[in-house]
């Protein structure tokens, strides 16, 4: 009789931790997938902007890389606000704010949202970190969200990024304005030596494959041809070993950013 009772108190308790077991784990399924719900919906917002200020940008890079930068290497730091003393420089320093500007106001949306809840957002913060990482970076984070917030402003409860006259006009008579691109501006007068050269080519090549990664049938972007024969033999082992193999494993065919892999890609 004391068996049986044993065994059906036995059975109740282990009952009891069965169901137990199976509510945690229909809580914990439930917060993952609003989680991944949240994400989902952010990443609909944010991603295509995203997409598009990187595909402008990568887009300028190339054609830098096609002409040697000769439109930086002839052209020496204005010392005016006359927007044709600024004009070659002005056209990149308003694509990589405006890229900094899209991600920052990500950033600024996803303070209670986990990104990486859902696969596209969480290749995405891992492109943010190897774009911002030590060696790929342009310059410091600070200086970089702090260019990128330069862009941004509300309309309607809502952030916007300026269009490039708003920006022009800003930049070229807002003296704080300018003080906050410094940073960037150094990077861009020294273009005809080859460390800062190698960086923005460095830099552009992540975006190129957060491009082909996160956008692989071209719906928003185009399909580019890279610029791997104007990287030097340093800045393709810094992208081989270190940005696709520790930042971005996840990235297929790598190689073609740092290799001349393809006819087409020659110039």
């Amino acid at each position: 009789m004391a068996v049986g009772w044993l065994g059906f108190l036995g059975a109740a308790l282990s009952g009891g931790i069965v169901v137990k077991i199976l509510d945690w784990l229909y809580q914990e399924y439930k917060l993952r997938s609003e989680a991944d719900k949240s994400a989902k919906m952010l990443l609909v917002k944010h991603l295509d902007p995203i997409l598009k200020a990187a595909d402008e940008l990568v887009g300028k890079v190339r054609s830098l890389a096609q002409s040697d930068f000769r439109e930086f290497t002839k052209n020496s730091a204005p010392t005016s606000n006359k927007f044709e003393d600024w004009f070659p420089y002005l056209d990149t320093l308003y694509l990589l704010a405006q890229f900094w500007s899209r991600t920052q106001n990500l950033r600024i949306e996803s303070v209670f949202v986990n990104l990486s809840a859902h696969k596209r957002g969480k290749q995405l913060l891992s492109f943010f970190r190897a774009l911002e990482a030590k060696n790929t970076r342009l310059i410091g984070r600070a200086w970089q969200r702090a260019i990128g917030e330069t862009l941004l402003k509300y309309r309607d409860d809502r952030l916007i990024v300026m269009t490039y006259r708003e920006f022009a006009d800003q930049f070229l008579f807002d003296k704080e304005t300018q003080k906050w691109f410094q940073p960037l501006i150094f990077i861009l007068t020294r273009m005809n030596h080859t460390r800062e050269r190698q960086k923005l080519l460095t830099y552009g090549a992540i975006l190129h494959a957060l491009i082909d990664t996160l956008d692989s049938n071209y719906q928003v972007t185009r399909d580019r041809p890279g610029w791997p024969n104007k990287l030097t033999t340093k800045s393709k082992r810094n992208l081989r070993y270190r940005v696709f193999r520790i930042y971005l494993p996840f990235v297929k065919s790598p190689d073609r950013y740092y290799y001349r892999l393809r006819k087409q890609e020659a110039y």
